[in-house]
């Protein structure tokens, strides 16, 4: 032992400077990463290396760069900095597994140089996709199924149609999510409000990177309408919000029927507040009550807004509402509009739906009109000799007398009347005094996500009339009015929308037959082609005069999209407009205009500001329309 113990000595003689050197270098680094903590800031830093997609994923849900971002005060110790770590490679790829990527790969390592600043790194590799998928109805729904409903047999194939996770899709938790809840409220919209599911399964194989989906549906029983419970009437009729359901005892209770139902009951405008809604509890579902919450509008309102637009210039207006009209299930209306450009009355009565959802309707209205005496291209608007254009304006007088019936219910509107009408339309240069006794038909079909901002369907608007026509400086003669508008609006993606419009008309009657200016048209302005005056696109006669076309054409393109997402009710649009009205569909002539605008649906009214130019006026115009109601 003696003879070994040099060798000992000189072995710790030579450990021990190595290791004093490695606590030399160890308290260097540990002093340069305290020397900035000391001065009162942190050097903690996370690096994440990954994909778009995953790189947001993982800084915003690894617990590690959540520390990193803590302030001194609150930043973990080096154990828990040290386990979090650590923990960081496991956290992100269980984050990847909800993306639908099984096999990545991630390491999480600090920098040589800087070890508070750690690299995560993460290659997804190849998304797990739905190999097969198994989905099963149980309940009232399979036994019909299976007793050969063919109502409850679509069900089922729609439902398994529209399942969003079809064999080949990646499989993603949201989607998986997703799928689920989409297929529940499929099943409850048709009335099976206790849907439930009794089975779900996932199996990924991480070897083939492919997904088993497993579920089991029951649909429990579909509910039935029993008992109408109508609660908070306090003037109204109880039998005629009963009459509005349009379904008897022991039909499904749909959404849709029950959406229909509650519309129904707003387009009354009667009630402020509807709510149509019943008991999902299984043991009730074939004798369901179905109970309707209402709060009335006041019997009588009165409103008065003032507003501007270069259609009809500055304008006042002041509108009467009686909701029990004479004591009688009825609602009288009386406007009076006034501004620059139109004067106008109308007075209507209207009886409260009920059975047949239909009301009968008595209306009367006087009304001044005042527009643009010249069209902007004179030559180009009627065919023939034109004398120089006057330079006044051109009065319309006009009055109609109209009793019909009409029916509000989705998604169409359907209004049929007789009516009486006559204008006297004055130019610099003549009157023509024009009537008219005529029997109508007008639809309207609307499928749109809004009425107020839609961005997705379509408007659809149909109007036949039949009658005779003519003046005491004219002849007398039948006539076939015909209308058509259709409006579209799409979702272009990324908050972007589009909208598209075309109008037709066309009035067929023999010439020399006097027609009252209601029954005939004139573009331009809003909402039809801007960029030119309104009503001023129509024909003119040999003095310059414009008068009402018998053929009508109007075309709109435009796109928009919000100044922010969070504020979607502003919004900017650039469109561009064609059309014209004519003697003839043969003499049109398409005038063009283009531009940009502002819309805004303000809480005290609608505002709209269009910038546009017409190609025949070779100008810019500004259209500007702005309400606001007290």
């Amino acid at each position: 032992m003696t003879a070994r113990a040099p060798d000992t000595a000189a072995r710790r003689r030579r450990v021990l400077p190595a290791c004093a050197g490695r606590l030399g270098r160890a308290a260097a680094l540990a002093a340069a990463l305290l020397a900035p903590l000391a001065a009162g800031a942190t050097t903690r830093e996370i690096v994440v290396d990954a994909p778009a997609p995953f790189k947001a994923l993982l800084e915003k849900n690894l617990d590690v760069e959540r520390a990193a971002r803590l302030p001194e005060a609150d930043s973990p110790d080096d154990v828990e900095w040290a386990r979090l770590v650590a923990a960081a490679p496991a956290q992100a790829k269980s984050l990847a597994e909800t993306e639908g990527y099984f096999r990545s790969e991630v390491t999480a390592r600090p920098e040589p140089e800087h070890p508070e600043r750690i690299h995560v790194r993460l290659v997804p590799g190849e998304p797990a996709r739905v190999g097969r998928l198994t989905l099963q109805f149980d309940g009232e729904l399979a036994r019909a199924a299976e007793d050969g409903d063919a109502p409850a047999r679509r069900l089922e194939a729609q439902v398994r149609k529209d399942w969003p996770l079809q064999p080949g899709a990646v499989f993603r938790n949201a989607d998986w999510s997703g799928a689920k809840a989409q297929a529940l409220q499929a099943l409850r919209a048709q009335g099976y409000a206790a849907a439930t599911w009794t089975a779900t399964a996932s199996q990924v194989d991480p070897a083939t990177d492919q997904a088993r989906l497993f579920l089991v549906v029951d649909s429990g029983p579909r509910f039935r309408s029993g008992d109408i419970v109508v609660e908070g009437l306090q003037r109204q009729p109880e039998r005629n919000v009963r009459l509005l359901a349009g379904w008897g005892t022991g039909t499904p209770l749909t959404e849709t029927r029950l959406r229909d139902y509650q519309d129904r009951l707003e387009k009354t405008g009667l009630f402020d507040q509807v709510a149509v809604i019943y008991d999902p509890d299984p043991a009730q579902a074939a004798h369901a009550t179905v109970r309707v919450h209402v709060h009335e509008q006041s019997i009588h309102q009165a409103q008065v807004s003032a507003g501007y637009s270069t259609k009809s210039g500055r304008r006042i207006a002041v509108e009467h509402t009686d909701r029990l009209a004479f004591g009688l299930p009825a609602t009288m209306t009386n406007k009076l509009q006034w501004g620059d450009e139109l004067k106008e009355w109308d007075g209507s009565v209207a009886t409260h739906p009920a059975e047949g959802f239909h009301s009968w309707i008595l209306g009367l209205s006087l009304s001044r009109t005042q527009s643009t005496a010249t069209a902007p291209n004179t030559s180009a608007s009627a065919p023939g000799p034109a004398a120089s254009a006057a330079t006044g304006k051109d009065v319309v007088r006009a009055g109609y007398v109209r009793f019909g019936r009409q029916e509000d219910s989705n998604p169409l509107d359907r209004l049929t009347f007789t009516e009486f009408e006559r204008s006297i339309q004055c130019t610099p240069s003549y009157c023509i005094d024009a009537r008219a006794l005529s029997l109508n038909q007008q639809n309207i079909w609307r499928r749109m996500d809004s009425v107020i901002l839609p961005t997705r369907g379509y408007s659809i608007s149909g109007q036949v009339g039949v009658g005779y026509a003519g003046g005491p400086d004219s002849a007398y003669g039948p006539y076939l009015r015909l209308y058509g508008r259709l409006t579209n609006y799409w979702p272009l993606g990324h908050e972007w929308h589009g909208q598209t419009r075309l109008e037709l008309g066309q009035i067929i009657v023999r010439p020399g037959v006097a027609m009252p200016d209601a029954e005939q048209w004139r573009a331009g302005g809003e909402d039809s082609v801007r960029g030119y005056a309104w009503r001023s696109l129509a024909p003119t006669d040999s003095h310059g005069n414009v008068v009402g076309g018998n053929s009508l054409v109007t075309a709109s393109v435009e796109v928009g999209h919000p100044f922010t997402s969070s504020l979607p009710s502003v919004q900017w649009a650039a469109f561009f407009d064609a059309g014209r009205a004519a003697p003839r569909f043969n003499d049109l002539k398409m005038a063009r205009g283009f531009g940009v605008g502002l819309r805004w649906r303000s809480p005290v009214g609608p505002l709209k500001v269009d910038v546009s130019r017409g190609q025949e006026v070779h100008r810019w115009r500004l259209d500007l329309a702005v309400g606001v109601t007290f």
